[in-house]
């Protein structure tokens, strides 16, 4: 078998992503070899991959040493778990396969001002804003649901909206409903292109840990226009709201990488690790079904470390 070396960035938890990509490999004659770039011990992932301590991401000297690793440990795919990971690798894409967008259209993404001019740009639905009650601030760069302001009270609104504060946020109208998260993967290497919609039904720490796969044309429409524009390519997941009224649905964000929970969809017949192999193999990508109406679970698995001495 031949051996082909992946590195996770930022996914330090992610085990089960460990066990798809090397299970995905063995339906292809690979001997998948998991590292992990991270910073500190104790991390679930050292249970199944080789761990490589790195910098911060703010650690200005972090690309090049992630070349260096890149380089000494053969890695010929990159994964990135986190949107600072994206941002570098994003960067890197001449270098090693990493399957997400340019760097442009990444840094449009990670700012909550710019993707939603972007979304108006190309006509995805979004909330808008009136400059009335009931409102919602998001934190331009923000992540995870962390440092959002609601406003029920006109003059508390008026008051956000006269202060400079205001300009580091995106402020929309106040969806009511139901939160949607899409998976999907556009080939780097082919027009090969599938998203699969799953409804949040509970959250922790601002990923799903209940979560529910469906069929929405609507939603699938959106995504496939968002899928024809330049430089977005690669894994990604996009997020919708609903209004539990009108039905009618509204884009909220773009992430340009897998999400946490996207092993909802793969339990539902999406072989999203396959398709990475094959997209930077050339190959054929998997023939697949995918199945509406499986609900997703996720449970928690306890790692030991011994001689662990905590600072």
């Amino acid at each position: 078998m031949k051996q082909l070396n992946i590195l996770f960035i930022g996914g330090g938890k992610r085990y089960s992503a460990a066990e798809c990509f090397i299970e995905a490999g063995k339906k292809l004659n690979l001997n998948i070899q998991i590292f992990a770039y991270e910073m500190g011990f104790g991390l679930p992932i050292e249970k199944i991959a080789t761990v490589i301590q790195g910098l911060k991401f703010a650690d200005p000297e972090i690309l090049n040493d992630l070349k260096n690793v890149i380089q000494n440990n053969n890695i010929e795919i990159a994964i990135p778990y986190h949107d600072h990971a994206v941002d570098l690798l994003a960067q890197l894409n001449n270098f090693v396969f990493a399957p997400t967008s340019d760097a442009k259209v990444c840094q449009t993404f990670f700012s909550k001002i710019e993707s939603n001019k972007f979304f108006e740009e190309i006509g995805l639905p979004t909330a808008g804003f009136n400059g009335k009650v009931p409102a919602i601030a998001k934190p331009d760069r923000g992540s995870a649901s962390k440092g959002l302001i609601f406003f029920k009270e006109q003059n508390e609104l008026n008051s956000f909206l006269d202060s400079e504060e205001s300009k580091k946020y995106e402020i929309q109208q106040l969806i009511d409903g139901e939160e949607y998260s899409v998976d999907g993967y556009i080939a780097m290497n082919s027009d090969f292109n599938f998203f699969a919609a799953r409804k949040r039904l509970e959250t922790l720490g601002g990923e799903a840990v209940r979560s529910l796969t469906l069929r929405h044309p609507e939603i699938e429409e959106a995504c496939k226009k968002l899928a024809s524009q330049n430089g977005i390519q690669g894994a990604i997941t996009i997020q919708f709201i609903a209004d539990k009224i009108t039905k009618n649905i509204y884009t909220m964000e773009v992430n340009p990488r897998f999400g946490g929970a996207m092993l909802t969809t793969y339990g539902a017949g999406v072989p999203w690790f396959e398709m990475v192999l094959c997209d930077y193999l050339q190959l054929p990508l998997p023939k697949f079904t995918f199945s509406p109406n499986v609900l997703m679970v996720r449970s928690f698995r306890e790692h030991f470390f011994e001689g662990y001495i905590h600072d």
